[in-house]
């Protein structure tokens, strides 16, 4: 058991499975939104310890005040959200379709922030895309790390 304890404290900023298959769910869904076209908005997964998930998505305002609304909602919902059965947050992801500058261009990408109780810090990541709204034409690359976050929770 104490090993146990040791092993969580020295790998707090590893992601866990529970993390990593979390975050490929929202951008696996993501990605199938933009191939068809779809407008998505802003899209957070958040999950108590025992798996159990709440989805949103925040399409009434624009970009910005959509993602605030998003980072907010975890922020006052840290404690559970009972009405979904889910209980205290212990890892959350946020996503939405935006852009990064590479090599001085702008380039289309599916940006990605994702956090768990006992990292040390929330971290992010970028997938480029093109070909939006193209189905079977639509191309994407491997995701890419972004950097760090502070942690909403």
């Amino acid at each position: 058991m104490s090993e146990e304890i040791y092993n969580n404290e020295t790998s707090q900023d590893e992601v866990s499975a529970e993390l990593d298959a979390m975050v490929c769910d929202l951008i696996d869904d993501m990605l199938n939104g933009l191939a068809d076209g779809e407008d998505l908005g802003v899209v957070l997964i958040a999950e108590d310890v025992n798996g159990n998930r709440y989805q949103a998505c925040f399409t009434e305002d624009g970009p910005e005040a959509c993602l605030e609304g998003a980072q907010h909602f975890i922020e006052a919902n840290a404690a559970g959200i009972q009405s979904d059965h889910v209980g205290p947050l212990d890892r959350y992801a946020i996503a939405y379709a935006g852009g990064v500058e590479l090599d001085c261009e702008f380039q289309d990408a599916l940006i990605v922030s994702f956090y768990q109780r006992g990292m040390s810090m929330g971290y992010s990541a970028y997938v480029l895309y093109e070909g939006a709204g193209t189905g079977e034409d639509f191309r994407w690359c491997d995701p890419e790390p972004a950097g760090e976050e502070p942690a909403l929770l």
